[in-house]
């Protein structure tokens, strides 16, 4: 069993659940894709602090809400995503 120096950083935690959801509501323009081209494309968001939009690399996973790109840790910031596995019981009536 590797130590917590050895584990790769992106890995998740052992007890961590690494599954995504997409929230039930939210489902009718989010799409996920994997970047296959090597244009370069940007997300939509910035990260909080920073004043750019970041690359998303070939082979990375992104999230598409209409035309607009979205890295994985942006899109569970903006709520396109969720890592919350029971999101569907926590939904608010309309």
């Amino acid at each position: 069993m590797p130590n917590e120096s050895e584990r790769n950083s992106s890995e998740p935690a052992p007890d961590q659940d690494a599954r995504l959801y997409v929230p039930i509501n939210d489902t009718e323009n989010i799409n996920v894709a994997v970047k296959t081209s090597s244009s370069k494309e940007y997300c939509f968001s910035k990260f909080p602090g920073q004043d750019h939009f970041h690359l998303l690399m070939h082979g990375e996973v992104f999230v598409t809400n209409g035309h607009d790109m979205y890295c994985v840790e942006c899109a569970i910031r903006h709520g396109f995503l969720t890592r919350d596995r029971l999101n569907w019981q926590h939904q608010t009536k309309r």
